[in-house]
């Protein structure tokens, strides 16, 4: 039995993919909606079929945990079974091994877009999972995911950490679309410095990112209608990623002896940013 907790963008589009499948999962949400949407594309917008329940029932195997990093400890409160961890950044997966060690990380690159009970997918991707997790890709898989499964996913997730470290705070500050570090210079520069330090630091771990700054621009000419996640947090005044992704190449870098000045200053434009909306809404 799967179940997912959190229907946010990423856990929509694992629910779509597993009703494709033939698998109606349980669900444990934050909030409620009366029926939850997903968009793959064209006319195709189908209702979810999940099974929303306050705590998971006894025979779950396998938990798909697709909440932001932020929220990942009360996430594992509820999991059953063995957690799969579907998060942006570093920090998230070590926290679930703290508490289930047999944990699964998981590597999504598709683009995929919230607003409300609808989730729309905006860039084509792939999902990588690891050995072991075979039972969770052949489910996906037969839904109509993309999915590789790797023997080691720890290179997966730092060079997903390089694309996140550059386009994510550029686009939340600038309030844009990925497509923006393709159009505008400037932006373009600073994505392809933040993109070229979390690769050094990814390096000085032992996950070497060939061409960091092509592997970001890639990555945005794929998904260059979406908003990313920290955009979208940082426009609804919500907490975002930032200490998972810019924050976790500051502390790696610093653990490492790699200099990182311009993750270090867009971390404190986004936690600068999230302190004015804390501020605003105090009003």
């Amino acid at each position: 039995m799967f179940a997912i907790v959190g229907l946010g963008a990423v856990g929509s589009m694992l629910a779509y993919f597993l009703n494709a499948a033939g698998i109606e999962p349980c669900a444990v949400v934050r909030s409620r909606c009366d029926e939850y949407r997903f968009c793959a594309g064209g006319s195709d917008c189908a209702r979810l079929r999940v099974r929303v329940v306050s705590s998971l029932p006894s025979g779950v195997r396998y938990t798909l945990v697709a909440v932001k990093a932020p929220d990942t400890e009360g996430a594992l409160k509820a999991a059953a079974g063995i957690p799969v961890i579907f998060q942006n950044g570093i920090g998230g997966l070590e926290l679930a091994r703290g508490r289930f060690p047999a944990a699964y990380g998981a590597v999504v690159t598709y683009g995929v877009y919230r607003e409300g009970c609808r989730s729309e997918l905006r860039g084509l991707g792939e999902i990588v999972l690891p050995r072991g997790a075979e039972e969770v890709a052949e489910a996906l898989e037969r839904g109509g995911a993309r999915v590789r499964v790797v023997d080691d996913i720890e290179p997966y997730r730092w060079r997903k950490l390089v694309v996140n470290a550059a386009l994510n705070p550029v686009t939340a500050i600038l309030q844009a679309p990925n497509g923006v570090v393709l159009a505008d210079p400037w932006a373009r520069a600073l994505a392809g410095r933040l993109a070229e330090e979390a690769a050094a630091v990814a390096r000085a771990r032992g996950y070497p990112v060939e061409s960091p700054a092509a592997e970001v621009f890639g990555v945005a000419e794929m998904t260059a209608r979406n908003i990313s996640s920290m955009a979208q947090d940082i426009a609804r005044c919500r907490q975002t990623e930032v200490e998972f992704i810019n924050g976790a190449v500051v502390k790696y870098g610093a653990a490492l002896g790699v200099p990182t000045p311009y993750n270090h200053a867009v971390y404190l434009l986004i936690k600068s940013l999230e302190g004015r909306c804390r501020a605003l809404q105090s009003f």
